[in-house]
This record gives structure tokens, sequence and C-alpha cells, in this order.
């Protein structure tokens, strides 16, 4: 379930910063997308 949620995450952050050029953007998404994926890696730990 975790693993789908995440997988979706990191979905929508790709076509997102396909769509997006701007550099500053990519780098917040970026940011948002992974610090997701460390808290739930620390919640299933």
């Amino acid at each position: 379930m975790y693993y789908i949620f995440a997988l979706i995450v990191l979905v929508v952050g790709i076509l997102l910063v396909k769509k997006v050029t701007t550099c500053l953007v990519k780098t917040i998404i970026g940011a948002v997308v992974i610090s997701i994926l460390i808290f739930l890696y620390c919640v299933l730990s």
C-alpha cells in the first residue's frame, strides 16, 4: 500500500517536472518528493 502511494507521488513529481522548466521549481518539487519518500521509509522502518 505504501509502495503504491510512493510510486504515485514519484510519477506525479516527474510529470510536474516535465511540464515546468524552471530550475527552482524542479528543485522544490524534487525536495518535496524526496522528503515524502524519506518520511515513508522512516515510518515503515
